[in-house]
């Protein structure tokens, strides 16, 4: 496929779906930075520093629960614009990047207000092994493929 040429209905289809299966945000990384009502928010920074933390204040829920909410909006956003806005291959897998970080930043954030500190490290520790069984298992297939 060309660069110019725009992302047919069956690749559309594909990365949407993609967006909805288990574990989808498993090599995915958290935006460095994210503009939410109108200012740049540190989304990395500040997620990190919210696991590292000990015990959340009222403040950090509260302060959790707003990003939830707005990064689920621009996630929706970027998700509709991918499902109906026509653009090439390379455009549609910077937005679905983009999206499926938002999505993994929202699973996070709802992690960390339900988990305390040392399980929240626990967990963040038991889904990194599962990434990297998952990518494990992706270089096989690709591997098998080769052969093929």
């Amino acid at each position: 496929m060309g660069d110019d040429q725009l992302i047919t209905k069956q690749q559309r289809e594909k990365l949407l779906a993609r967006l909805h299966r288990h574990l989808f945000w498993c090599g995915e990384r958290i935006p460095d930075e994210v503009e939410l009502e109108g200012k740049k928010v540190p989304l990395h920074e500040i997620t990190w520093q919210l696991i590292n933390k000990e015990k959340l204040t009222d403040e950090d829920r509260d302060h959790i629960d707003h990003c939830i909410v707005s990064l689920n909006k621009k996630a929706k956003s970027c998700e509709t614009y991918l499902e109906k806005t026509d653009m090439t291959l390379d455009e549609a897998k910077d937005v679905f990047d983009k999206t499926a970080g938002l999505l993994r930043a929202i699973m996070d954030l709802k992690d960390i207000e339900e988990l305390s500190g040392p399980e929240r490290m626990k967990k963040f520790r038991e889904e990194a092994e599962k990434c990297k069984v998952k990518d494990a298992k992706g270089w096989m297939q690709f591997l098998e493929e080769l052969e093929e």
